[in-house]
Order: structure tokens, then sequence, then C-alpha cells
């Protein structure tokens, strides 16, 4: 009875711990939702048991965000993922009527459900009779407004600390709506080293203390390249 007990607690301390968390990628959506976007999502299943999702938009409530969670569309809305796979699923986001510019965001609640276990396998059909269940509210964040990302940018400079360097500068958005942005070192024509890829939100200044990933000599740089990574235009390019 107590090497029974113990084995049972044994495989419910592992199953805890391998549905911990929920494995996602991309983790952003950061999209123009006036004329419509969209975005492909993988989630991955690392653990030798099956995994089911159901995905539903729910309401994102703040002052600084409309609400968004109404206009999404997910398909499919639910997904089983066999052991060390990977499924897809696709999110559409368009706004209706005619809401003003601005930010808007929702969460995507991902919720483990029950999944069906494999037959003629013992041990994964008690694994999968003591499944912990995980439930992530991952924030996706839209907008309405200006084309172009209108940034405000503090001159920057470099400093090393421990042989390392980086990048200190601050960031203001002057549009009236958010921006997801990629922040790199030129060093030449084809080559340039990453500093950070971040969302910024309208009105928001971002304060940069970033290293500048593989960088070994300060003289290599010859300035700092800020572009939009939505339509892929360079916003911004500030000589060091």
């Amino acid at each position: 009875m107590l090497k029974k007990i113990i084995f049972n607690l044994l495989c419910f301390l592992l199953t805890q711990i391998s549905f911990a968390y929920i494995n996602i990628s991309p983790t952003s959506f950061d999209k123009n939702i006036g004329k419509g976007a969209y975005q492909e999502f993988t989630l991955y299943n690392n653990t030798s048991i099956p995994v089911r999702y159901r995905i539903e938009p729910q309401k994102m409530s703040g002052k600084d965000v409309g609400d968004m969670s109404e206009w999404i569309e997910v398909y499919p809305k639910v997904i089983t993922i066999d052991p060390a796979n990977e499924k897809m699923f696709k999110v559409y986001i368009k706004s209706k009527g005619k809401p003003l510019d601005g930010d808007y965001g929702a969460f995507l609640n991902i919720k483990q459900i029950s999944a069906p276990k494999l037959k003629d396998k013992k041990d994964l059909d008690i694994g999968a009779g003591m499944i912990v269940m995980t439930n992530l509210n991952m924030g996706l964040y839209g907008y309405i407004g200006a084309e172009n990302l209108n940034l405000e940018i503090l001159k920057p400079t470099i400093t090393k600390k421990d042989n390392k360097y980086y990048l200190k500068t601050e960031i203001t958005n002057k549009t009236n709506r958010l921006g997801r942005i990629k922040v790199e070192a030129k060093v030449d024509k084809n080559r340039y080293y990453p500093i950070g890829e971040m969302r910024i939100m309208k009105n928001q200044t971002l304060i940069l203390d970033n290293e500048i990933k593989n960088l070994k000599d300060r003289n290599e740089i010859k300035e700092i390249v800020i572009t939009d990574t939505e339509t892929k235009k360079v916003l911004n390019t500030i000589k060091i």
C-alpha cells in the first residue's frame, strides 16, 4: 500500500513539472487591426503524453487600451497534440464599426482540457489521467491609427561594463498608436548586432540599457538602426 502511494505521488509530481507551463510561439501580435491582421501560432508538446487545449479570446480591461476580444477569430478552437509534436492555430483580428484610433488589447485564453489516452500504453494511460491542468492568458495587442510610427530618440551612448557593451537611450512613441520595433547596431552593409525587439505603446517612453550582443570592439559600430517589425520599414538611423 505504501509503495502504491509513493508511486502515485511520484507520478503526480512528474506530471506537475511537465505541465507547469504552455510552450507557444510567437508570444505577441502588435498589428494593424483596422485593416485586419493575421498571425499563426504554434503550440508544442514536449512530453510523452498527449495534450489538448481550448483557445478562446477574453476581454482585457484597462484605461490605456480598448477591448478587441469580440473581433478575434480563432481556428481551430480546440487542438490535440500528440507526444513530442506540435500543432498550429490561426488568429485573425479586424475591427468592426467605427472605433477610435489607439491601442487595443485582449487575452487569448489557452486552457488545457482532458486529452485522449493512448491505447495499449499503460504508463501513458496513468499519466494522462493525472494531468495538472494549465491555464494561460496571453496578452495580445493591436492598433488602429497612423500608418507610420513617429519616434523621438534621445542621443544614444555606448558604455562598457564587465567586457560587455551596452546601448543607453530613450525612445518615445509620438504616434497615436502602438508599434513593435527592432533595435540593432549596424557594422557594415550586411552585418548587424542585435540589441532588442520590443513593443512601444502610444505615448510610452522606453528606457534602454541593453547589451549589444556579440560586439567585441566599440569602433565597429557605424550607426543604430530602428526598424518597424510589422512593415519592415527602417524608421530611424542614428550615427554613433
